[in-house]
């Protein structure tokens, strides 16, 4: 029997465990789609007593679990990333705790994996249950993030993907802003799936606004290059523009008789400051992938781990 493994992070979710328990312990008792289930719990750092709460709830989950609590809350991506670093099945399924998602389609998202050929399969929504502001702030998320490399219009934090995605999260030891970059990276073919998106159990959502605007700013300045191609495109136009000016100068000193020294002081401001914007965005893209590929000043460190 294949294997398929769901991790899910929790964070501040007392007000839905029991619930989403109660629809996974469904979900394994109707035969999970013909997979052997294990669901690994990411708890993150709520430091409201949600992991305990959780091991309390032991004796009503009738399901193979894993229980991972990190020491401090390092994000819902990072939480995400640890739990894929864990997984082990031939399967890996990710999905919210406050039962949005409904694992009875997970079997959709698999059988769309199946047909397709697929490598990671995203569930995306026919309508979403977020309000306006949010919503607005999602799609200008995935419009800032756009890029012709990786495109991350079809991201959503419901998904499967088979274990072959996760090569490179398994050492992966580091925060991660934001995991898809790396499921993207590794998925050779992508694919959709409509699926419902349901309203929260109970409760309001902890991932506010302003973590998503922290997050957008994350992607932007940590996974993408676009800021440095910023700096050096504006540094190569204003290095332009400065040598005109130069001229300019230059020319006004030869046959109008400007003040001595004026043209000499301006000429250096202009053609230094080009210069510099273009070294500086030049030397940028250097750390960046500097950054990429040595990013292990931080490691996520795991507190607790419970198994059943």
């Amino acid at each position: 029997m294949k294997t398929l493994d769901i991790v899910i992070p929790i964070y501040k979710s007392r007000l839905t465990l029991e619930a989403l328990i109660n629809r996974l312990n469904e979900w394994v008792e109707s035969g999970s789609g013909g997979y052997a289930t294990r669901v690994i719990f990411v708890e993150d750092g709520s430091g409201d007593g949600t992991f305990d709460f959780l091991i309390g709830l032991k004796s009503q989950i009738n399901f193979s679990f894993e229980a991972i609590r990190l020491n401090r809350n390092y994000g819902q991506h990072t939480a995400i990333s640890v739990g894929l670093a864990g997984a082990t099945a031939d399967i890996v399924a990710v999905m919210d705790d406050d039962l949005q998602h409904d694992p009875f389609e997970i079997s959709d998202l698999i059988d769309k994996m199946t047909e397709s050929g697929a490598d990671l399969v995203y569930g995306t929504y026919k309508e979403k249950q977020h309000n306006l502001v949010r919503n607005f702030a999602s799609r200008m998320l995935k419009r800032i993030t756009k890029s012709k490399t990786v495109d991350f219009s079809s991201v959503t934090s419901f998904k499967v993907m088979r274990s072959s995605v996760l090569t490179t999260l398994k050492y992966q030891v580091s925060p991660v802003i934001f995991v898809d970059v790396y499921l993207l990276e590794s998925a050779g073919k992508v694919e959709t799936c409509t699926v419902n998106h349901a309203k929260r159990a109970a409760g309001v959502s902890t991932y506010s606004n302003r973590k998503l605007i922290k997050l957008t700013l994350g992607i932007f300045l940590f996974h993408s290059s676009l800021p440095l191609k910023m700096i050096v495109r504006i540094g190569l136009l204003m290095s332009i523009v400065f040598l005109g000016l130069s001229c300019y100068y230059v020319y006004q000193k030869l046959f109008n008789d400007v003040e001595m020294g004026f043209t000499t002081i301006i000429v250096s401001i202009f053609l230094s400051t080009g210069l510099i914007l273009v070294s500086l965005g030049i030397i940028g893209e250097y750390i960046r992938r500097i950054w990429v590929h040595q990013n292990h000043l931080e490691r996520v460190v795991i507190a607790e781990k419970q198994t059943s």
